[in-house]
């Protein structure tokens, strides 16, 4: 009630990273920690300023095929209007066993998931999160805005 009196949405962040759902994390269970945990999370308050930081690299961390999996949960929660922000990353691999790569290297197709992010109508900042560090650039500048470049290509390319 408070955040729709300030007109404040807040976002929040799914467990990072992904961790065995039958056993969860030392015993405990993450309601942040599954795709299905962050659908009970959204319907817990039905307020439209309720809603996700979808950070793309820890939601494909959950998924057994990211490459379709996460597409289907972009469209999911952007079509509720939960997708309030975007940790845009790429990872190869899938639950429980995955490597961070740069967003063009990954399993998922990333112009794929902007068109997701747009024809679902989520209106959201996508941000590179998480990249790959390289002794060549150890503050990670070259890197980021590697990935911001191609960010910004791909809403480009999508029509954004």
């Amino acid at each position: 009630p408070v955040a729709e009196e300030a007109k404040v949405r807040l976002a929040c962040h799914p467990h990072d990273p992904a961790v065995p759902h039958d056993v969860g994390l030392r015993g405990v269970h993450c309601v942040l920690g599954s795709v299905d945990g962050l659908k009970r999370f959204i319907e817990i308050v039905p307020s439209a300023y309720h809603g996700l930081n979808f950070c793309q690299g820890t939601v494909s961390e959950m998924c057994v095929d990211p490459k379709t999996e996460v597409i289907e949960a972009i469209k999911y929660f952007g079509s509720r209007g939960k997708v309030f922000m975007v940790h845009f990353r790429n990872i190869r691999g899938g639950y429980l066993n995955f490597d961070e790569v740069y967003p063009d290297e990954g399993d998922v197709d990333m112009l794929e998931a902007v068109r997701a992010y747009v024809s679902s109508g989520a209106h959201a900042m996508l941000c590179p999160d998480h990249v790959p560090t390289s002794t060549v650039d150890p503050g990670g500048d070259k890197q980021f805005s590697y990935c911001l470049g191609y960010t910004r290509a791909l809403l480009q390319v999508a029509g954004r």
